[in-house]
């Protein structure tokens, strides 16, 4: 896991691709990018408008290159903190990774 020696989560500037997939159909799935991640959430960049709203529950699928070339899609699922403006057009989705633990140990 990413853990500091303080006990707070490591954050990786890293962009994904990203698909979303609200869990009650609050809008259609899209694709967007992460503007960072831990191992306690990530933060997605949205376009403004986009009907997500704070404490809604998200299916994110994040797929993860290894050094072989294969690819592997993580299903994770997320509940939105926060949804910040950016600028003009993006917003920005804090979310927490919800059972993550549960999900590592059964792979």
């Amino acid at each position: 896991m990413l853990k500091s020696s303080g006990g707070k989560f490591v954050l990786l500037d890293v962009t994904l691709d990203t698909a979303i997939h609200p869990e009650h159909s609050e809008s259609t799935p899209f694709r967007t990018l992460t503007e960072d991640i831990s191992a306690g959430g990530a933060s997605i960049r949205l376009l403004k408008g986009t009907a997500i709203q704070s404490v809604s529950q998200l299916y994110l699928w994040m797929p993860l290159t290894l050094k072989s070339g294969e690819f592997h899609y993580l299903r994770l699922i997320s509940k939105v903190i926060r949804v910040t403006e950016k600028s003009m057009e993006i917003c920005c989705c804090t979310s927490n990774f919800v059972n993550l633990q549960k999900m590592i140990y059964r792979h």
